[in-house]
């Protein structure tokens, strides 16, 4: 049986806690980085996150284990994740500070057995704080760099100047929308070959905020109607949907369509994990024992309670 990872957190006094939108917006954030608190160990930024975001990181992190433990015989295991942020978030509301997923994954006792890891963020600065804290743990195989999804070049070069088709690959994508074009996906895949994918697909607080407005008036709504086709590769995506319908069977056929376009580039195996009512985490394997794996991450739940099936 899988043992639950621990996930730290402290109490960070700088926080004001509760800053609401607009505020994190005019004074209070760049780009999601707070401009109050600093992290407590390090003193370096930290990122602004909802209480939410604790349980997406420590859900990945402990299907991370699973995955590494379970595989590192077999292959040559990395570790990619796309939208990294800079290692460390603070819960608006509670002000407590956390590990982000990139510092859970390279604190976990299987990173032992990676070969490399390689985190990517858009913002030059996030880099920077990134891999001052990987220096700080002393890690020599990992490091930051600057990659947008926008531009799958800046991340697949990367890659392959050092990712062999011997390796086995996890790549985690967490964008804060559904703006990660499927080309990225279908790129990321031709360069590493042996992929598993864990992606944040943001229906619940991106696709449900807009789908009823691209369907009321498209012609006006039409970059966010193309920003979420791009993200499905599937033009015309939103001819099948009527107004008035569920947003829940909206949603569901958003994931589908998703899950069809990855079945097209090799996928087979798919799962979802909801969190809250925010976060609907999809993961992808050519493999049946990487659903296994997912399905053992499952059984552990943040709290600790074993799910009784």
């Amino acid at each position: 049986m899988s043992k639950r990872i621990i996930f730290p957190q402290i109490l960070n006094p700088q926080c004001i806690r509760n800053c609401n939108k607009e505020q994190r917006r005019t004074t209070c954030t760049d780009n999601d980085i707070c401009k109050i608190a600093s992290a407590l160990d390090d003193s370096l930024p930290i990122r602004c996150v909802g209480t939410w975001a604790q349980k997406k990181i420590y859900f990945i992190a402990q299907y991370f284990g699973i995955f590494a433990t379970g595989m590192h015989n077999k292959w040559k295991l990395n570790y990619v994740e796309i939208c990294s942020g800079p290692g460390k978030c603070i819960d608006r509301k509670s002000g407590y500070e956390f590990d982000g997923t990139a510092l859970s994954v390279l604190k976990h006792d299987s990173f032992k057995y990676l070969k490399n890891a390689f985190f990517f963020d858009y913002d030059q600065n996030v880099v920077s704080i990134l891999n001052q804290r990987i220096q700080s743990l002393l890690i020599p195989n990992a490091k930051a760099y600057v990659g947008d999804y926008c531009n799958a070049n800046s991340i697949c070069d990367v890659l392959r100047s050092q990712v062999t088709s011997e390796s086995l690959n996890l790549v985690v994508i967490d964008p804060t929308d559904c703006s990660v074009p499927f080309s990225c996906i279908e790129s990321l895949k031709s360069t590493l070959s042996n992929m598993d994918i864990i992606i944040n697909v943001a229906t619940r607080m991106d696709f449900n905020r807009n789908v009823d407005n691209i369907l009321s008036d498209p012609k006006k709504y039409a970059d966010v109607k193309d920003k979420y086709e791009a993200f499905l590769n599937k033009r015309g995506f939103f001819d099948s949907l009527r107004r008035g319908s569920f947003n829940v069977d909206m949603r569901k056929a958003f994931r589908d369509a998703f899950k069809d376009s990855l079945s097209r580039i090799g996928y087979s195996h798919f799962e979802i994990k909801e969190v809250e009512n925010y976060y609907d985490i999809l993961f992808a394997s050519e493999s049946e024992r990487g659903l296994d794996f997912w399905n053992k991450a499952n059984k552990l739940t943040f709290d600790g309670q074993y799910s009784l099936f």
